[in-house]
């Protein structure tokens, strides 16, 4: 009877939190390129002046295991320019995208994942013209760096937005990505 009650007791400190609880949240804040902007957005014979914000995201993850968490990310860009020497446009997109991420290696310097989000876009300029499209983005691989709460990471992956074939709102967009996280 006294073994029976030692092994429970043993089995019962290794099922109860013998090892260190993983963080469960997760807050990151990065910049993504633009590639697809400064390809289809250049100077032409009336344009002029291009500028480009890259793509700002925040985003907030939940872990619901070790390998998959869900959440929400917010993405804001800019692009803009002259027209005819003397028009400023300013061109914005937000997108809303809730997320899912899977880790597929967690060791404590360093963890590999891939994620994918699909929402909305909502398009707008300083000339009142407005749209509102479907958003995907993808996470081929994703690389965070560091020990504790704090880390650095590395997106490499695509957002694509096309409302149809004459309206190209993003493809190949934030084709890398670098930001921070903070975990908890």
């Amino acid at each position: 009877m006294r073994k029976l009650l030692v092994v429970i007791a043993l089995i019962s400190c290794t099922l109860c939190g013998a090892q260190e609880k993983s963080p469960r949240h997760l807050v990151r804040l990065g910049w993504g390129d633009m590639l697809f902007e400064t390809l289809a957005f250049h100077p032409t014979g009336n344009t002029s002046g291009y500028g480009y914000t890259g793509h700002v995201f925040a985003d907030y993850h939940y872990s619901l295991t070790r390998v998959v968490s869900v959440g929400a990310q917010i993405d804001f860009q800019g692009i803009f320019w002259t027209e005819d020497a003397s028009r400023r446009s300013r061109n914005y997109d937000l997108c809303i995208l809730p997320s899912a991420r899977f880790t597929w290696l967690d060791k404590p310097w360093v963890r590999l994942y891939s994620g994918l989000g699909a929402g909305v876009l909502f398009a707008f300029d300083n000339a009142g013209e407005h749209a509102a499209l479907p958003v995907f983005n993808l996470n081929s691989i994703g690389v965070q760096i560091g020990k504790g709460r704090w880390s650095g990471f590395i997106d490499l992956g695509f957002m694509v937005a096309i409302k149809n074939v004459s309206q190209v709102y993003m493809v190949g967009s934030r084709l890398v990505s670098v930001g921070v996280n903070y975990r908890w």
